[in-house]
């Protein structure tokens, strides 16, 4: 990392949102005077913690960078860019496809069966606009009387 982002803060928050620690030394919640350690798991440093201020900063800055440890990129020329074959692509194309196509058919089949409730219609209205409940449609002032 470029000595010019060193001098950047770098906070540490928990799941809360709430900052526990920074890695400046003139912060309230400096590393030195909150004490904290990095613990890994996984990988080469498995069970590995360490509590000294310099290491622990050292690892939140690389942690900024997304990368922290040392990968091995030389063994199958892996450059960190995800790549995929033709047969690949096809695949993902025709399943992004699919379900497009197949929320649309959800979507229009439901906008058919349900076409009175997006229509803002109440179910109980039915009874108003019956053919020759009232003289006159939807008013219920002129209902007829039943013979």
């Amino acid at each position: 990392m470029p000595t010019f982002f060193e001098t950047f803060p770098v906070v540490l928050v928990d799941e809360d949102g709430i900052v526990r620690a920074d890695v400046r030394a003139e912060s309230k919640y400096s590393v030195e005077q909150v004490g904290v350690t990095v613990e890994f798991y996984g990988g080469e440093l498995n069970g590995v913690s360490y509590s000294d201020p310099a290491t622990v900063k050292k690892y939140a800055r690389r942690a900024q960078l997304g990368e922290i440890l040392e990968l091995d990129r030389a063994t199958l020329k892996s450059d960190g860019v995800f790549r995929s074959s033709p047969r690949g692509w096809f695949t993902f194309g025709h399943a992004t496809f699919a379900l497009l196509f197949f929320f649309g058919h959800i979507w229009h089949g439901a906008r058919t069966l349900f076409r009175d409730v997006f229509a803002g219609i109440d179910p109980d209205l039915d009874v108003q606009v019956e053919f020759g409940t009232f003289q006159k449609v939807g008013d219920p002032t002129t209902k007829r009387q039943a013979v």
